[in-house]
């Protein structure tokens, strides 16, 4: 058995971040100006930039369920969900919260969708609510509907832990269980989505919402369950192993994935709607593209390898760390290029560079304040309100706490 320290680490995982909110802010640079439609050999690849947000589906489906696997696998009790849930609030609200008042009030963004006009429109966008009812998804901060897909994610994963502890309560073969049940919520990602789109084949709302992403969390939480699994003595299973030497051949397989799901899946380019089997091939591909993209950050020596390097590399983690405002605030800031400069979205004159240098500059600034007067002080609220031993312990993410992320 491959020994193990005491407390994983995972020091590369602001680097994925940072590439994944990159990700999408080119994605969306790559739309709004018109370039993915004027260079198609090029513009394939840019729009499955999203694949970004599935790197965050996978990240959170991986460190989320990774302590209560742990727990489990341990024979330890379950983290303190009033931990988790304050810590997931404070992490989530109160940043989002500031984003939207300024989208909604202060910068008063053009369009229905960026109104709120009511008691339950007020409640539906400032609960992470508003993907639930089709008069308000998509609406205020528009790329704020993986959001609530994240929101659902952490309810819902304290009730799939509890079942499964139910599950393994009296067998040794915890981990058995854990896949088998991991298969099982993959297929169901997998079947709600071909049973929503055979009802409304025009890409329903609730294609949006949770259960269509079981898939991709499943293959998050399957990296929790190999990696607890190595940790606590309880699994060896050799391709853990293989990626943690050859993290060039697990982004190899990345990219191979990335490269047939722009060029051999049939997918349009732009925001069209898709079939039943092009969603397939859009899941498939976004989801295995990712789990590979991931491997080397959650097996193999930390300390080695280029791509581990680079992923360390101080630019890199700063961008990662305040990545979720870049993620929040760069859709402002796209459409505030077009105002500022007095013309359209699509503009086939639109320079994509020019666009993404005042994007990608004005997000990084308001991520950099967001993350040192709103994020990181409001975390530190979690010890006042829920004190205790962290159910993140059992993962180390460089310098600072998993508490933070």
């Amino acid at each position: 058995m491959t020994n193990l320290p005491k407390k994983a680490f995972f020091p590369t995982l602001d680097g994925y971040r940072a590439l994944a909110a990159i990700a999408v802010l080119v994605l969306h640079a790559s739309v709004i100006s018109g370039f993915i439609f004027r260079n198609h050999a090029v513009g394939q690849y840019l729009v499955r930039l999203d694949v970004g947000v599935s790197v965050f589906f996978l990240i959170s489906g991986f460190l989320l369920y990774r302590p209560f696997v742990l727990a489990r696998l341990n024979g330890n009790a379950s983290p303190s969900l009033k931990r988790y849930f304050v810590g997931r609030f404070l992490r989530i609200y109160p940043a989002y919260w500031v984003a939207l008042i300024a989208v909604v009030w202060i910068f008063k963004q053009p369009g229905p969708k960026h109104q709120i006009n009511s008691v339950g429109e007020f409640v539906a966008y400032f609960g992470l609510f508003q993907q639930y009812f089709a008069k308000t998804a998509y609406g205020g901060i528009q790329q704020a509907w993986t959001l609530c897909v994240e929101v659902s994610f952490y309810i819902f994963l304290p009730l799939w832990a509890f079942l499964l502890r139910g599950l393994t309560r009296k067998t040794k073969n915890v981990v058995v269980i854990e896949l088998i049940g991991l298969a099982i919520l993959f297929t169901i990602g997998i079947a709600y989505r071909m049973l929503v789109l055979s009802f409304d084949p025009g890409n329903a709302v609730e294609i949006s919402w949770l259960p269509a992403f079981f898939d991709q969390f499943a293959l998050g939480m399957l990296l929790a369950v190999v990696s607890a699994g190595r940790e606590a003595g309880q699994t060896r299973i050799t391709w853990g192993e293989i990626a943690g030497r050859h993290p060039w051949v697990c982004w190899a397989i990345a990219a191979l994935c990335f490269w047939a799901v722009s060029t051999q899946a049939g997918l349009p380019v732009g925001y069209t709607r898709l079939s039943p089997s092009q969603w397939l091939a859009w899941s498939l591909g976004y989801g295995l593209t990712a789990f590979f993209f991931l491997l080397p950050a959650v097996f193999g020596n930390q300390d080695k390898s280029l791509i581990r390097r680079l992923l360390r590399h101080p630019v890199l983690v700063f961008v990662g760390v305040v990545s979720f405002g870049v993620y929040l605030w760069h859709e402002l800031f796209l459409d505030r290029f077009f105002i500022s400069t007095g013309s359209t979205p699509f503009d086939p004159g639109a320079n994509i560079f020019a666009v993404l240098i005042f994007a990608g500059s004005l997000s990084l600034i308001a991520a950099a304040l967001s993350w040192s007067l709103i994020e990181k002080p409001v975390m530190k609220l979690r010890e006042r309100w829920a004190p205790g031993a962290s159910s993140d312990d059992a993962v180390s993410l460089d310098r600072r706490s998993l508490d933070e992320h």
